[in-house]
């Protein structure tokens, strides 16, 4: 993979990622961001490399309701299914 192919797929996450998070509440996309740093000194932008760091706190900040965020992200990235990285990203997400 080409180092701008990793760097598209890394902002379309990351994209998604906030876009979800800002439409819910502008405060939560703070929360979690604080919440990934303290916790696995990561950031949003990591998530695509990381997705259990994000799975556990979203999971931690929303309980169960945290599928909805993940069906979410799931469907801000729908129109990229040929990409396996994605695809890896979302089940690692999801699971």
């Amino acid at each position: 993979m080409a180092c701008d192919d990793l760097a598209i797929k890394k902002n379309l996450v990351f994209l998604a990622i906030g876009k979800t998070l800002i439409d819910i509440d502008s405060r939560r996309y703070s929360e979690v961001a604080k919440l990934l740093h303290e916790k696995y000194d990561t950031t949003l932008s990591d998530c695509y490399e990381h997705p259990v760091h994000l799975r556990e706190v979203l999971k931690e900040l929303y309980g169960s309701s945290y599928k909805f965020l993940v069906d979410s992200i799931r469907e801000k990235l729908s129109d990229f299914p040929d990409h396996l990285e994605i695809t890896k990203f979302l089940d690692a997400l999801s699971a």
